[in-house]
């Protein structure tokens, strides 16, 4: 069976960053980034943008068709994003704009 890929795995990441020019110097300040962007970018396209992406590559990644348990991965996976934005923005006391109890599709969360 063929192991998908680890994103998290730190040590991974910054060996192939540095496979890739990245100066050592410039290796933690990725990594952060690298972990406020992840869910900023599920959060920011959203469940039906994630979905039509995943469903999109499903031919080129030799992906059986799983669209029912895709859109639940998704939908969770979204929340998960957008609660780790909610949480960062409360640490650092930066106004929260999404409110993951109201029902209004037009609020997003903002950092910047």
């Amino acid at each position: 069976m063929t192991r998908r890929p680890d994103p998290y795995n730190q040590a991974k990441l910054e060996e192939t960053l540095l496979e890739l020019g990245c100066p050592e110097s410039f290796l933690s300040t990725i990594t952060s980034n690298y972990r406020l962007f992840v869910p900023l970018l599920f959060a920011e396209l959203g469940e039906e943008a994630v979905f039509k992406m995943v469903y999109a590559k499903r031919h080129e990644l030799e992906l059986g068709d799983q669209e029912t348990a895709w859109r639940t991965s998704v939908k969770y996976l979204v929340a998960w994003a957008e609660h780790v934005l909610k949480e960062y923005k409360a640490k650092r006391k930066l106004k929260v704009t999404y409110d993951p109890n109201k029902q209004d599709d037009d609020q997003q969360p903002r950092l910047l």
